[in-house]
């Protein structure tokens, strides 16, 4: 995992597609991270909080754009 995430700010900035696939990256990151939890080898369990958080915030920005694609903006 990257040692800065990017804020919602310089998500809306990315494609759908992009986002898309960074969301799929990030679902991959928290299933590893599970899994790792599961053999009691994760050392940071924080992380697992914050690929949570940074899937809401992909998704929301997401929805914010298919959202403003509906309505003709």
């Amino acid at each position: 995992m990257a040692d800065r995430l990017p804020t919602a700010t310089e998500l809306r900035g990315l494609p759908a597609a992009d986002l898309a696939t960074q969301l799929d990256a990030l679902r991959q990151q928290l299933w590893q991270a599970r899994i790792k939890i599961q053999e009691g080898s994760l050392q940071q369990g924080h992380q697992i909080r914050l690929l949570r958080r940074q899937m809401a915030r992909v998704s929301t920005v997401l929805q914010q754009q298919r959202n403003q694609k509906g309505t003709g903006s």
